[in-house]
């Protein structure tokens, strides 16, 4: 198994489409619980490397500062580091699924998917502000690039910040965002599978 060293803030920007598909194992333990901003960022790189489809390994200090309905859809820990810690690896790993909170983009359109244990299913079509929810979500797709993890300068990026937040779609502490679903990029089982 591959072992993938970190800068020493792993919240940067990594190239995890460079590791799609391949197992990788942290070195290092992700200590959440420090700031709600920090936790922000490390869920992020959940994200983007459950986006990735990284066979990720890795271990959890800690606990995230916000319920585990809002990342139990993120590539789980395989342990923990003290007795909390692990019993909370294992309901996050217990509640893992993935696919289960996603977003697709179409032209004009981002499809979410949800279906989170303990959430209401949801399928939603967002037609209405799909371009803002892509620059949130840091989608280098988007009309002018992702903005990436704040809730943008502009006024319009920032209505839509409050209505992703309100919406569950979104977390939120200080200035930092993050849009919860990750862009599906590899699917789990071809439709044709019996």
């Amino acid at each position: 198994m591959t072992t993938l060293t970190l800068p020493a803030d792993p919240t940067g920007r990594l190239d995890l489409a460079a590791w799609s598909l391949r197992p990788v194992t942290l070195p290092e333990p992700l200590e959440f619980g420090q700031s709600a901003e920090r936790d922000l960022a490390l869920l992020r790189f959940l994200r983007e490397a459950t986006s990735h489809a990284v066979r990720l390994r890795w271990t959890l200090v800690g606990q995230p500062s916000f319920p585990l309905d809002t990342h139990v859809h993120l590539v789980p820990p395989s342990g923990g580091g003290d007795g909390p810690s692990r019993a909370y690896a294992a309901r996050w790993g217990v509640g893992y699924r993935y696919g289960s909170f996603y977003y697709r983009r179409g032209p004009g359109l981002v499809v979410v998917k949800d279906v989170r244990p303990g959430v209401e299913p949801t399928r939603l079509v967002i037609t209405d502000g799909f371009d803002a929810f892509l620059r949130l979500a840091g989608d280098p797709a988007a009309p002018g690039g992702g903005a990436g993890p704040s809730t943008g300068s502009d006024p319009g990026d920032a209505e839509a910040a409050a209505v992703a937040v309100e919406a569950g779609l979104a977390c939120a502490a200080g200035t930092e965002l993050l849009v919860l679903p990750y862009r599906m990029r590899h699917w789990p089982v071809p439709y044709t599978a019996v």
